[in-house]
């Protein structure tokens, strides 16, 4: 998995220990090597993590949501059994409303467990629904100052933060206009700080720049006869290109010792304000990377309803899938001895005897929530 071409500076001197500047490249150097491996792997593995989940997870997922509902309606049904006392018909109600919640998360457009919600928690769901996004609209407007629109997916985090970024950019833009028709006056001069900045940006652009244009020159296909070359030539320019399109400075380095254009020496000597600017550039990539991964990651687990961060390799994540599957399994087991035993009033009473309803923070078990 090690790249072929590893980047790493020595001291200029034989004997000379390393510059503080010169270990920080070589420590940010492994550091993108390291997380270069762990994008690698988890672009391979999520497709067949999400083939394994889509396969063998969704299929009882979805047979262990419909027991539920089955059982949803079997207790309901039961709730007016003679046989239950008052005290049994509460607690009853209080597993019932759990049960609709829950499935409601899956579909609230299901009218029949809405019905059995609202029946049992005496409130009404839609209109609990409705306020809480209404409360939510409130929070986001009083936090950011937009103003989300009504036909907002709330059911999907995705789909909410990107409506509420869509918002904000939106706001940006009718800002910017509003000052041009303005005739705003020319934006003040930039602070000190902030023009070292931009001059600091200028020379990192310049240096990737420079080394692009090297290996551009060396490499470019049209000049070579031969075909082979030509072709060679053609394969190591788009990965010049590439790299220099992703601001890929230890590709550019890479393909510089891979061509011959530079060699180790050529490395070492060179002087610490420009390794400097290469570990600014090197320590982006890695941020980068890092939340390109976490973006991955994140994402499959929204989807299978775990929390982001949970698995920290595709390894992990499998175990954790696979952990899962067999939960689930065990789940449908269990659910449907429960659609046999509760069929029976008498096993439901006894096993309602020892049910005790849970304390809840305030708000915690509302419909949006």
């Amino acid at each position: 998995m090690s790249p072929p071409y590893a980047i790493r500076i020595a001291s200029p001197a034989a004997t000379g220990p390393l510059s503080r500047v010169r270990k920080q490249f070589n420590t940010l150097v492994k550091k993108l090597e390291t997380e270069r491996i762990k994008l690698a792997l988890w672009r391979e593995e999520l497709p067949k993590i999400r083939a394994l989940a889509d396969k063998e997870y969704s299929p009882l997922a979805q047979a262990f949501d419909a027991h539920r509902r089955r059982l949803l309606v079997l207790l309901d049904q039961a709730h007016s059994d003679k046989a239950l006392r008052r005290t049994d018909r509460i607690k009853l109600s209080d597993v019932i409303c759990a049960t609709a919640l829950d499935l409601m998360r899956i579909d609230e457009a299901d009218e029949t467990i809405k019905e059995i919600y609202n029946k049992h928690s005496g409130r009404d769901f839609d209109l609990d629904m409705d306020a809480e996004k209404t409360l939510l609209r409130q929070m986001v407007r009083e936090a950011t100052g937009v103003e989300l629109d009504d036909d907002i997916d709330f059911d999907s985090p995705d789909a909410f933060i990107e409506a509420m970024h869509g918002k904000m950019a939106e706001r940006e833009r009718e800002e910017e206009q509003k000052q041009e028709r303005a005739g705003a006056a020319k934006p003040a001069k930039p602070s000190a700080r902030e023009a070292r900045r931009e001059a600091e940006e200028a020379k990192l652009k310049q240096s990737l720049r420079d080394i692009f244009r090297k290996l551009a020159s060396a490499l470019h296909p049209d000049r070579e006869t031969d075909a082979a070359e030509r072709g060679r030539k053609t394969a190591l320019m788009q990965r010049a290109n590439a790299a220099y399109a992703a601001n890929d400075l230890l590709g550019l380095l890479e393909l510089q010792l891979e061509v011959d254009q530079i060699d180790q020496t050529g490395l070492d000597k060179l002087d610490d304000d420009r390794i400097k600017q290469y570990n600014r550039m090197i320590e982006r990539q890695v941020d980068e990377i890092h939340f390109e991964i976490q973006a991955l990651e994140t994402a499959l687990s929204l989807d299978m309803g775990w929390e982001p961060g949970r698995y920290g390799t595709p390894k992990a994540m499998v175990r954790g899938l696979r952990a899962d599957i067999a939960e689930m399994r065990a789940n449908i087991k269990y659910i449907e001895a429960d659609l046999g035993a509760f069929s029976d009033i008498k096993q439901l009473k006894a096993w309602l005897k020892g049910y005790s309803i849970a304390a809840h923070d305030a708000g915690y078990d509302e419909p949006w929530l």
